[in-house]
């Protein structure tokens, strides 16, 4: 799972640690690429990348002004309130108009956002196409705003667009087909790809981690890799039949994806393999299910519940109760953060006391014990994050609001209350299990001897788990595995992982050409 808690929009808005730098606001503007969020368009010349998709004028904290443009799998509606905490709003702000452009049709906002004793002021464009919701925003100084909003911000919009509509498509040796499928009111959409050939092939359905993605579950800006673009390109030039498809409510899909919970996913990726049985190019008695991180969880679920699946891949999948894999995760992850042991203990403790309160939905207490442990965590953040709120109650009030609302959801409260090992117990088609040996979010230590043993307690008679040393969770060769890494590694996987893939596949079904 990417995070193992709902998806939130990375932050847009830098306030910087030290106060408004007024600059002479004459700029030049150069084209731009930005392949992880598969935009173009123009930035400021001299301006340097301050994290995904931000441009800063000027390097270090001194200077407020800073340019964001990023993309992401949402309706507008959606990601302008996951934008609010980050403008420190609490509803959404009243348009001042729109922006045609020759692409776009802009939705624009204008902010005063007071933190750390600075005022900047932000200029926010939204504007929807093809499933995605684009974003510029641009947060300056008063005194610089007016010759910016001009000169930077309303040339950037009239330019923004998306990659693919100005780069032509690399020809590939397979069938690219859109389609849609239905599970219920919910009509998912997907990209399937058909080796060369009359068929039938053998099929794979991917299914996405936690987070609302889209088909290739693209990750920016954690990292611009695209992890089921480069697994469907590879098993397709293999023989071998893909599908995937944006959660239901992210891309081209509809839905309402905040409202979900892993049981509802899992009935998507079900009509998915249902409609691959429907096509005739597809081997119905070869269609499997390959999950990455939460999607390795709902490949238990139907492995212990749908009799069509031939055969299931559990990438960075989980088999332990969600109580266990949060409490090694959230270790893992904050010591590669860098956090204290103080720190952690604290997180620890919360999250142990926590879970009978979740499993209660008693909300009121949970409320209780957030703001407590964040009133005590107060005084151990940096110096520079303790300046960005009024006192440790506003603090606690704040960060304890945004608990509330992701952890008393109903996926967080279902994540918690299941264990993967009771389906998996259940499970004899066969089944591959790959961990990265530096997988910070699914420790493959805790996981693999786990799923093993679920497995021989099915009787399952094949099970291959393999640990890759020094994969991360998203396939990366890694140093660390630590979160913060994944954005400074090529956006590849490591070799071992496609090739492991792939050869257990041949080696179980009637692959094209073969």
């Amino acid at each position: 799972m990417k995070h193992l808690t709902r998806w939130l929009f990375a932050a847009l808005l830098l306030l910087a640690a030290g106060a408004a730098v007024a600059q002479d606001a004459a700029v030049t503007l150069t084209p731009f690429t930005d392949n992880g969020y598969e935009i173009q368009g123009v930035i400021p010349d001299g301006w340097t990348k301050a994290g995904p998709g931000i441009y800063g004028r000027a390097p270090g904290t001194a200077d407020v002004t800073l340019l964001a443009l990023q993309a992401a799998p949402l309706p507008a509606s959606q990601l302008l309130q996951a934008l609010l905490p980050q403008l420190l709003l609490t509803e959404a702000p009243e348009s001042v108009g729109t922006r045609d452009t020759a692409t776009f049709t802009w939705t624009l906002y204008q902010v005063d956002v007071n933190a750390r004793g600075v005022t900047v002021k932000v200029d926010l464009a939204l504007a929807e196409q093809a499933g995605k919701t684009y974003v510029a925003l641009l947060q300056t100084s008063p005194d610089d705003y007016e010759a910016l909003h001009d000169s930077v911000f309303l040339p950037v919009l009239d330019a923004y667009q998306p990659l693919t509509a100005a780069v032509t498509p690399e020809d590939v040796p397979y069938v690219v087909e859109e389609v849609t499928f239905d599970n219920g009111d919910v009509t998912l959409a997907g990209t399937l790809t058909l080796p060369e050939g009359d068929g039938p092939f053998p099929a794979v359905v991917l299914v996405t981690g936690s987070g609302g993605q889209d088909r290739d579950e693209s990750l920016a800006p954690l990292s611009e890799i695209k992890p089921f673009r480069l697994i469907a390109d590879h098993l397709t030039r293999s023989g071998i039949a893909v599908l995937r498809y944006d959660d239901r409510g992210i891309g081209q899909s509809t839905g309402d994806f905040a409202a979900a919970t892993t049981v509802d996913f899992a009935t998507d990726a079900a009509a998915a393999v249902d409609y691959l049985l429907s096509r005739e190019e597809i081997n119905a008695q070869q269609v499997g299910v390959l999950g990455h991180s939460e999607g390795g969880i709902i490949t238990a679920m139907l492995g212990a519940s749908n009799e069509h699946v031939a055969f299931l891949i559990s990438f960075a999948g989980t088999a332990v109760s969600g109580q266990d894999l949060l409490l090694t995760q959230s270790e893992q992850v904050l010591r590669l953060g860098g956090a204290s042991q103080e720190q952690i203990d604290l997180q620890l403790n919360f999250l142990r006391s926590a879970f009978p309160l979740l499993e209660a939905n008693d909300k009121d207490a949970f409320m209780l014990l957030a703001r407590e442990t964040l009133l005590k965590s107060y005084d151990l953040l940096p110096e520079d994050e303790r300046a960005a709120y009024d006192s440790a109650e506003d603090y606690a009030d704040q960060t304890g609001t945004m608990a509330m609302e992701q952890m008393t959801s109903d996926w967080y409260r279902g994540f918690i209350a299941y264990n993967p090992a009771d389906d998996w117990a259940k499970t004899t088609v066969p089944v591959l299990a790959i961990f990265g040996g530096l997988d910070a979010q699914v420790d493959a230590a805790q996981n693999a001897p786990a799923i093993e043993a679920a497995l021989q307690a099915a009787g399952n008679e094949d099970v291959t788990v393999v640990t890759i040393p020094g994969m991360n969770h998203l396939g990366q060769a890694a140093v660390t595995g630590g979160v913060e890494e994944y954005g400074t590694l090529e956006p590849n996987f490591t070799p071992e992982l496609l090739e492991t893939i792939t050869s257990w596949l041949l080696a179980r079904v009637d692959a094209a050409g073969e």
